[in-house]
């Protein structure tokens, strides 16, 4: 019995044996191909090596379709690795573009159905394309669509230079490869869209986070100074003035407030206007800061009024800093056109000098002595530092005299 039909036979049992083991491998190769934060050209060259590491071509390519054309993706063979033609195009009109419909890869995008040349240099559809590289040459090639949610996003060629090398086994393996490749690149579009998505959004929250964080602090410090003076308001002096407070109290500690008062500056507004009388208070409030120290709080209360906190300072040195502040606003002139204006100030002082209880309704003691002491400066003839000492019974508001905007 002749056993060379047997032997033929399995032979080509194992041939499709190994050939099917090739391809589950490339299939399973492809498939763990890694999409996260790479390019999909890389992604592609990836695919091709793949394809042919496992498979008995000499050749491949990858077209994707962009705009109505295919352009050249990746190329491989198992010399080098093929970005570009190896002839340069002909003027305006690129090597690695084709149009749809236009050689085998073209017919294949258009019907989205792999197309087989089984002899290159016999097929009229295999047109040369002198201005791309491509000769008429023999061999064989398959052009299988890669179509994507019913659509063609590219075309897979592959050569072999052996005319009729395709059969319909090459045919299915392309296919399932075409289709594992399909979904790499739409999962590698996807997330490229959604990282490009997330770090436009990104950049959109760290812009509004900086814009909110710029308009907080604008708004914190519209809130805590005065637009006018540039000083602080009284939204900034009582947090920080009751916290020194509690310290001297806590640690006895000396501590002063003083009230300082323009005088008559109604009669400036009256007389020149709000707008000079604007000026005073921002060169008044000037003079006053550079007379304190760093450690100091000192505040617009509003109007004319002007309030110090003096950590660590007794009465002395309260009642001197009062009367440089004093002397050195008296010593200021504003030149109008046909007068000279000079303002004085009136200042009360109070201290604290052993006074124990909470830091608020302390401060707040200690601010209305103050104000009473100011008060009794300007019925003294303004001008003038007046201390009141602590404990002083409060006067009532009816016998304190004019109201200080008119004083």
């Amino acid at each position: 019995m002749d056993a060379g039909p047997f032997i033929e036979a399995a032979n080509e049992l194992r041939g499709r044996f190994f050939s099917l083991i090739d391809s589950l491998s490339a299939l399973r190769d492809l498939s763990g191909i890694e999409v996260e934060r790479r390019s999909e050209s890389d992604l592609l060259r990836d695919a091709l090596s793949i394809l042919l590491r496992y498979q008995d071509f000499e050749r491949c390519s990858v077209f994707v379709s962009a705009d109505g054309a295919l352009t050249c993706a990746a190329g491989l063979d198992w010399e080098q690795m093929l970005s570009t033609p190896v002839r340069s195009p002909s003027p305006g009109r690129s090597a690695a573009l084709f149009a749809l419909g236009e050689g085998i890869m073209g017919e294949a995008a258009r019907t989205g159905e792999p197309v087989v040349c089984a002899d290159c240099a016999r097929d009229r559809r295999f047109a040369p394309r002198h201005d791309a590289g491509i000769e008429v040459i023999g061999g064989s090639l398959v052009a299988t669509p890669v179509i994507c949610r019913g659509e063609v996003i590219g075309v897979v060629n592959v050569y072999h230079p052996q005319s009729h090398h395709f059969d319909e086994w090459h045919l299915r393996v392309l296919h399932l490869f075409c289709d594992v490749l399909a979904h790499l690149i739409d999962n590698a579009r996807l997330l490229r869209r959604m990282e490009l998505a997330v770090d436009s959004r990104t950049r959109q929250l760290e812009t509004a986070l900086r814009e909110a964080e710029q308009l907080k602090r604008r708004y914190e410090q519209l809130s805590n100074v005065d637009e006018l003076t540039g000083l602080h308001n009284r939204r900034f002096f009582f947090p920080e003035a009751e916290a020194a407070v509690s310290r001297a109290v806590r640690h006895g500690y000396d501590f002063a407030v003083l009230i300082v008062d323009v005088d008559h500056f109604k009669q400036v507004n009256d007389q020149y206007g709000h707008g000079m009388g604007d000026r005073v208070l921002i060169d008044v409030a000037a003079e006053i800061r550079r007379q304190v120290r760093a450690g100091d709080i000192l505040a617009r209360f509003g109007g004319e009024e002007f309030a110090i906190a003096l950590p660590s300072t007794p009465q002395t040195g309260a009642r001197l800093l009062a009367e440089r502040v004093r002397e050195s606003v008296r010593a200021m002139s504003w030149q109008l056109s046909e007068t000279t204006l000079q303002v004085t100030v009136s200042i009360g002082v109070s201290c604290l000098e052993g006074r124990r209880g909470g830091a608020g309704p302390v401060l707040e003691q200690m601010l209305r002595e103050a104000d009473r002491a100011m008060y009794a400066a300007k019925h003294g003839g303004r001008d003038q530092v007046s201390v009141e000492p602590p404990g002083t019974p409060e006067t009532p508001a009816d016998e304190r005299g004019p109201a200080t905007d008119a004083s």
